[in-house]
């Protein structure tokens, strides 16, 4: 029969007590300062602590830089192609494509024109300008509009015009 222990598998009761024996005499024996230790005597054992901790981050960060020291493999040298040094500002990018002879350059994901090329060809002509939108009617107006009908070129009828189509229609019969 096997016995479970704080995870552990033990195959004999005699091991299980051994462990739980073992267990019970290492509790609470964690490293805490002397309660008669001075202040001096902390700062200094703490001081101690952190330049072990220094040392211990200094190997790591070493041995880091080493796996990834410069173009060591095709990787990191296309890592290093791709990204930029630094962010030209409007100025050096305009400047750049104005001098590439270019009539448009990116800058920051976002589109933007140079001086170069017909202005048709950059900005829509003015007469591909949708018509504005029509005035709005009032309540008698919108009567008038559906009683009398409307013109050819879609302004409303007079009565005079109400009346002579009328009479042409009836003349029609």
């Amino acid at each position: 029969m096997a016995f479970m222990y704080y995870g552990k598998k033990y195959d004999t009761k005699a091991e299980l007590k051994a462990a739980q024996k073992k267990r019970v005499s290492t509790k609470g024996n964690k490293k805490l300062g002397n309660i008669f230790e001075g202040r001096l005597a902390k700062e200094k054992r703490a001081a101690k602590a952190s330049v072990a901790q220094g040392k211990r981050n200094q190997a790591a960060t070493s041995k880091m830089y080493a796996a990834e020291s410069m173009f060591k493999s095709a990787k990191s040298r296309d890592d290093a192609k791709v990204k930029p040094g630094k962010a030209r500002s409007f100025k050096e990018a305009f400047d750049a494509a104005t001098k590439a002879g270019k009539d448009r350059f990116m800058l920051k994901g976002k589109s933007y024109l140079t001086t170069k090329g017909k202005r048709a060809d950059r900005f829509p002509v003015t007469s591909d300008k949708k018509k504005p939108a029509d005035k709005k009617l009032n309540v008698f107006q919108k009567f008038t509009r559906k009683m009398r009908g409307t013109n050819p070129d879609g302004s409303t009828r007079t009565q005079a015009e109400y009346e002579a189509a009328r009479e042409k229609r009836k003349n029609k019969k």
